[in-house]
């Protein structure tokens, strides 16, 4: 069997060829009815003889159009699904991993930090907000009191050393 996100990579570039066909079909089926409705308008203006000229075939063709743009569409929804489903799931992988739980009271996604402060990540449904909050969490902490106590320094070394703008008693 094969791993999942090779299956999921499968699937979605199945979908994309889908898509693309379908679209494909359905711009040649626009450019075709185009021409049958130009020839259509020429007839019942007069400047054309109908001749062999078909109704049925600005029908099937307007049906050919319908058809494949709704096949296109659904392909897209598709893949906007799969990607939806695809970042919960990334989401729900970091969340376990970072040690987060789904609490049901207090109800939601939950981290307890190394210091032991818990920290309320997001309600149970939205994991993706709550694992995008965790790794600002996660990564945030130390960091910023470094950048920070590193600037407070540097202003207590300014502060400390004497200023060339004022004369020198002698």
């Amino acid at each position: 069997m094969p791993p999942k996100r090779t299956a999921t990579a499968a699937v979605g570039k199945s979908l994309e060829a889908r898509r693309d066909a379908a679209r494909d079909v359905a711009i040649k089926e626009l450019r075709a009815l185009r021409n049958d409705m130009a020839t259509l308008e020429a007839i019942l203006a007069g400047r054309r003889k109908r001749g062999d000229f078909s109704l049925f075939d600005v029908a099937h063709g307007a049906f050919e159009i319908f058809r494949s743009a709704a096949a296109a569409f659904d392909a897209e929804d598709l893949l906007e699904s799969l990607a939806e489903e695809l970042d919960s799931v990334k989401a729900l992988e970091f969340l376990d991993k970072h040690g987060a739980t789904e609490l049901v009271k207090p109800a939601g996604w939950h981290w307890i930090s190394p210091r032991g402060e818990m920290h309320f990540l997001g309600k149970s449904g939205e994991s993706v907000k709550a694992a995008e909050k965790l790794a600002a969490l996660a990564r945030g902490g130390k960091r910023g009191k470094r950048a920070a106590k590193t600037e407070e320094d540097a202003v207590a070394a300014d502060a400390a050393t004497p200023s060339s703008d004022t004369p020198d008693e002698a």
